[in-house]
């Protein structure tokens, strides 16, 4: 977790350094590349560059490529958490628990796609946030839903 918490609360961008001292995933789950807008506690745009390199293309299909939708969610995820992080900059040492998934998704995402991925707080709280998430490729609308992120101290796990 980052020890400047004041800072990225003021700031309205995150580049790639800054948000791996906020989210605890590393590579090959590192699904956000960057945070282009921040508006404390109201909302977050995080930004997922896809290239064909992508780990996950080799497989998902071999004849034409698309993103699984599990890494749109883990993106969305991640975008939630420096969400979080931000609306609740105390928190430290903690896991993030992923749940009450209701995530639609509407049209294929592919190689070379960029996912502008924009979080809002349904309900907050000191430990949890429910969000409405939309993802969008350029102007199409790709998924979109709600889910919950709930923070537990790693000394209680």
């Amino acid at each position: 977790m980052s020890s400047n918490a004041a800072t990225i609360t003021q700031s309205d961008q995150l580049d790639f350094e800054q948000v791996k001292q906020i989210i605890p995933q590393r590579f090959p789950f590192l699904m956000l590349d960057r945070v282009v807008e921040i508006e404390p506690g109201i909302r977050v745009v995080g930004l997922k560059n896809l290239t064909g390199n992508e780990w996950f293309y080799q497989g998902h299909f071999p004849k034409k490529a698309v993103t699984p939708g599990a890494m749109i969610i883990e993106a969305i995820a991640q975008t939630g958490i420096v969400f979080f992080h931000i609306a609740q900059p105390d928190h430290r040492d903690v896991t993030y628990l992923m749940g009450s998934l209701k995530i639609r998704f509407i049209e294929p995402v592919w190689p070379g796609d960029q996912l502008r991925i924009e979080v809002r707080p349904v309900k907050l709280t000191s430990t949890a946030v429910i969000l409405s998430a939309e993802v969008r490729v350029e102007d199409r609308l790709v998924s979109k839903g709600e889910f919950a992120l709930a923070a537990k101290a790693n000394d209680l796990l």
